[in-house]
């Protein structure tokens, strides 16, 4: 038995769950940055908004420079009641004219620089420590212009970063709240995804779980077009095994009654040969036990040879078999045999064939025809056997011919000839009845046809035509 592997709705739910943990990290990474972002953006609209209202407010008079801080530049940054803001105007000559005089360094050269590039002071935001906190600063250049002077002021306005640290976490935890509850109720969607899709498999392995072993009918159910050519392969299965077992039972009925009957009578004849006291007649029956026994060996051989190459059909693969070399070995094999029969045996094919097939199963088929040519031929017969390819357009064939000289066979017993255990009513020579069936089996295994022709003047030619390959060796 297969070991069971980890199951495929486990692994769909595991690599399903792993990219959603992906994902959510990604999402959950970019909403923290948005989150600072965000935060970082609109206090920073704070901060800036109130140096602004500073700076609308400051004025120069006769060289003296007026300031009149506007309550709203202070209650803007009082939106954050949870920090604390600093500020401090200071003059060109960097003199802190109101406000916190130690404020850290400020960024004047940076605001001079785009003061004397760009005409015009644009502000600038920096982060450091300040009474132990970490405090965000904007710094904010305004030109006072007179008739006949340029003054600058510096407007630095900070604040704590309690705040908006507070904004960038609940946005944070807001999109971790979001983030989870779109993995749950995504994983559920998924993973009633995950059994749908596989319910077609659970429907075929509960409809084979409640078959019956003796029923092998082709299953029927919709499946999805992914699953269909598993099912096609499962009734193909089932079809294939419903012939073999047929078969199987079929044969075992015929191969019982075929070989109950010369049991039977060995036991007769075996019977009365030790009840007859005729010494001549003893020896008569004693040689009819003998051709029974034989008769009875030969059928037991067929059989066995017919169940290896029904086992055969099904284990083993096609390779690459020299059709000639197959051939000349089996004639050379059967030669003697052929010789005590005094027939001979006479190989005419001059080519060199390779085809794709069972080399085994072929040789059994050459052997069944060519013994039975042998059998049926008179003394002196020749039985020829001849390999030819035929380039004909309409027919492109490799064809085997093997011709005896003996009585043939009539015509209206041609078509039952390749019936197992059939003998023909005129046909008084010892056999199985089996040897053409086999060979005709073999034949159809590797999709060649197989024919039976008169012979002239007498006797009978099989002929076996097997389809030309593509990518095989044919020469003369």
């Amino acid at each position: 038995m297969a070991k069971a592997t980890t199951s495929i709705r486990r692994q769909l739910i595991l690599m399903v769950a792993a990219v959603l943990i992906v994902i959510n990290i990604i999402a959950l990474w970019s909403a923290h940055i948005y989150a600072n972002r965000a935060a970082k953006e609109s206090y920073d609209r704070l901060l800036y908004g109130s140096a602004l209202q500073m700076a609308e407010n400051i004025t120069i008079l006769d060289s003296q420079v007026f300031i009149d801080l506007p309550v709203s530049a202070f209650e803007t940054l009082a939106l954050s009641a949870s920090d604390r803001a600093f500020y401090a105007i200071m003059n060109g000559r960097y003199q802190v004219l109101t406000g916190y005089k130690d404020l850290p360094s400020i960024p004047f050269t940076q605001l001079l620089q785009q003061s004397s590039e760009k005409e015009k002071f644009i502000p600038i935001y920096y982060e450091t420590m300040y009474h132990g906190e970490e405090v965000r600063f904007v710094a904010l250049g305004k030109r006072l212009l007179e008739a006949d002077s340029v003054n600058d002021v510096f407007i630095i306005v900070g604040q704590t970063s309690d705040a908006r640290r507070a904004a960038a976490t609940e946005v944070s935890q807001m999109a971790l709240q979001f983030v989870a509850l779109f993995f749950v109720i995504t994983l559920l969607l998924l993973l009633f995804v995950i059994w749908r899709v596989l319910q077609p498999l659970q429907a075929i392995k509960q409809a084979i779980t409640e078959r019956s072993p003796q029923e092998l009918s082709p299953l029927e159910a919709n499946v999805p077009s992914e699953v269909a050519p598993l099912l096609k392969s499962i009734n193909y299965f089932m079809a294939q095994l419903d012939n073999t077992l047929s078969r199987l039972q079929r044969f075992t009925a015929e191969a019982a009654h075929q070989i109950r009957t010369p049991l039977a009578g060995l036991n007769s004849q075996a019977q009365n040969a030790i009840d007859e006291t005729d010494e001549a007649l003893r020896q008569k029956q004693l040689q009819h036990i003998l051709e029974s026994s034989n008769v009875l060996t030969g059928t037991v051989n067929q059989l066995l040879s017919r169940a290896t190459l029904t086992h055969r059909y099904q284990s083993h693969p096609f390779s690459p078999v020299s059709l000639d070399h197959v051939v000349k070995e089996t004639c050379r094999e059967l030669v003697v045999w052929a010789l005590e029969r005094q027939v001979e045996i006479e190989y005419l094919g001059d080519i060199q064939v390779t085809i794709k097939g069972d080399e085994f199963a072929l040789k059994q088929m050459l052997q069944n025809i060519i013994e039975n040519a042998i059998k049926y031929s008179p003394k002196g017969g020749v039985v020829e056997v001849e390999l030819m390819v035929m380039n004909e357009l309409a027919d492109a064939s490799i064809r085997l011919q093997i011709r005896d000289q003996g009585v043939g066979v009539p015509d209206k017993d041609k078509e039952h000839i390749f019936e197992y255990f059939y003998r023909s009513p005129d046909n008084f020579t010892s056999g199985s009845g089996i040897g053409l069936s086999i060979a005709k089996d073999v034949a159809e295994h590797h999709d060649a046809r197989f024919h039976l022709k008169d012979n002239s003047p007498s006797g009978l030619i099989v002929e076996v035509s097997f389809p030309q390959q593509k990518g095989l060796l044919y020469e003369s």
